[in-house]
């Protein structure tokens, strides 16, 4: 904003004056004001200010003291002085028999500073003001300022014509719709929720402006309107082309590959941004590897992203998984360990813990010992049940062995 309307005053003062001299400012004037011109490029405010204002005290026409008025507003403004720029332009407008060419570079002008200085209202009364000096040589951008004095007051569905407008001007026009203006019409209908406009804009913004960021709002307006088989399209797209940079954005494209049931993309996706330190290797997203790998059917692979998370707990609930991942491969010390580390840290359901060192010591025929876990399992409301089972088949298998060893 501020660059722009730069832009838009080093405008005014350089070349409109030096074109228009030769109809409406004396030479005198015309010599004073290219003598600030090099003290504004150097951004000498004081000693510009300086002239301009012992300018001012000399009878002036209304197109000279219009000028000079207009190079105040522009140093006023540089100078972090909003209201004095204002009120410099707005009594630059009050002068008589400007040209047209003037009228609609004050108008521009204070319309911009407005927007910047926050006030709304006086943007869109400015930009509507400019709108009327412009039937027959409409600018885009004045169709902008109105849109953004619109969108700065949050009136939305107002904002969208002269979005439009000005978009379908410069196309018009044989140009590029600019980019910023895209993304700026993109916000609006973000804003209304007109989520299917919004998508139609942001395909244009992708092909014009292929960028990481635009490409990702794309992408994330495919989830918002559960197009996901698209969102992770476009996701997968960057990441091949080494474009995904933040953790979050990986962890959003495993879990997308978790739901179309490619579990194995996404624990080696998780594994190695994790590794590369792009993905942070917090509880959540560990649990979110191990899970991955213990859905793409490699509970091996599954454990140590859990072992790392439960070595960072204070409670021990995720020991209980791991033993019970031990468990499923058929390693019994390993799963009695896990366990017991569960039990060591605390967890809520101590009796399940019990169960899981009973069951392990049981798979590894120590019968004593697994009962005595499984006493202690059956002294929780949870394990009750399963622990009495489990201790009757101890006593079964007790029996069994000592009636075999009485036959030898």
């Amino acid at each position: 904003m501020r660059v722009l309307s730069v832009l838009v005053c080093l405008l005014l003062v350089s070349t409109v004056c030096a074109k228009e001299a030769v109809v409406g400012m004396s030479k005198k004037t015309y010599d004073t004001i290219n003598e600030v011109q090099p003290l504004i490029d150097e951004a000498q405010w004081p000693e510009a200010l300086e002239i301009l204002e012992t300018l001012r005290e000399r009878k002036l026409s209304g197109y000279e003291t219009a000028h000079v008025l207009n190079m105040l507003g522009f140093i006023h403004y540089q100078m972090d002085n909003t209201e004095k720029a204002l009120a410099s332009y707005a009594e630059a407008l009050q002068q008589e028999g400007l040209p047209p060419s003037q009228i609609r570079g004050l108008l521009n002008a204070v319309a911009q500073v407005s927007l910047a200085s926050g006030d709304f209202l006086s943007a869109e009364k400015y930009a509507r003001q400019l709108l009327e000096v412009e039937v027959e040589a409409p600018q885009p951008i004045s169709q902008v300022i109105l849109a953004q004095a619109l969108i700065g007051q949050e009136r939305w569905d107002e904002a969208v014509a002269p979005m439009q407008k000005a978009i379908q001007m410069q196309r018009d026009m044989g140009s590029t719709p600019r980019e910023n203006w895209l993304v700026m019409l993109s916000s609006i209908y973000y804003s209304l929720e007109r989520y299917e406009d919004m998508r139609v804009v942001m395909y244009e913004v992708v092909t014009l402006y292929p960028r990481e960021r635009y490409i990702l709002n794309l992408a994330a307006l495919h989830g918002q309107l559960g197009e996901t088989d698209k969102q992770m399209a476009l996701m997968e797209s960057l990441r091949d082309d080494v474009r995904l940079e933040k953790g979050f954005h990986f962890v959003t494209l495993a879990n997308l590959f978790m739901s179309y049931g490619t579990p194995y993309k996404a624990a080696v996706l998780l594994e190695e941004q994790i590794a590369a330190g792009k993905v942070e290797a917090t509880r959540q997203n560990l649990e979110l590897t191990s899970q991955a790998w213990y859905i793409a059917g490699n509970e091996a692979r599954a454990i140590p992203p859990l072992e790392k998370a439960a070595a960072n707990q204070e409670d021990g609930e995720l020991y209980v998984r791991i033993a019970r991942l031990y468990m499923d491969l058929y390693k019994w010390s390993q799963a009695e360990e896990a366990a017991r580390l569960a039990l060591d840290k605390g967890v809520e359901e101590p009796g399940d813990a019990w169960l899981l060192v009973g069951m392990a010591l049981a798979r590894g025929d120590e019968l004593e010992a697994a009962r005595k876990a499984f006493v202690k399992a059956a002294e929780h409301e949870s394990s009750e049940k399963w622990a009495r089972q489990w201790m009757r088949f101890v006593d079964t298998e007790q029996e069994r062995y000592a009636s075999l060893t009485a036959d030898l």
